[in-house]
């Protein structure tokens, strides 16, 4: 039977109420607790993958003096920071036009054209990587 508390609690609330057993046990029913886990601590965790997520740089240019330069100062960057992307030289000009490009040498990161008609420091380029 329902008291006036069980009532003013509302259908639902007097569903969820601890109601007497009305079974066999004779109300020596023993529940058991389950021991919550422990919080994880990731404060001592390092992870050795590179800041970067970046895995392809495609350097857009004809061949000429500054689009080599471009590629050998990315190169030099990806080998002294020992970052695992694909690089590549693009020398076609429909392929270069395609990325909207009218000035080399560009640089394209992940399908993103990122640098266009300079050739890009070596802080430059570890800024635009991430490093």
């Amino acid at each position: 039977m329902e008291t006036k508390n069980e009532k003013k609690k509302g259908f639902w609330a007097s569903l969820f109420a601890s109601k007497p057993c009305s079974c066999s046990c004779g109300n020596n029913l023993i529940v058991e607790e389950v021991e919550k886990p422990a919080a994880h601590d990731f404060s001592q965790v390092k992870l050795d993958a590179p800041r970067t997520a970046i895995r392809e740089i495609k350097i857009l240019g004809p061949g000429c003096a500054k689009c080599k330069a471009t590629y050998q100062a990315i190169t030099k960057v990806i080998n002294e920071n020992n970052l695992d992307v694909r690089l590549t030289k693009i020398e076609d000009i429909t392929e270069i036009l395609s990325y909207n490009v009218m000035s080399t040498p560009a640089v394209v990161v992940d399908g993103e054209v990122k640098i266009k008609g300079h050739v890009p420091s070596e802080s430059e380029i570890k800024q635009l990587l991430g490093i």
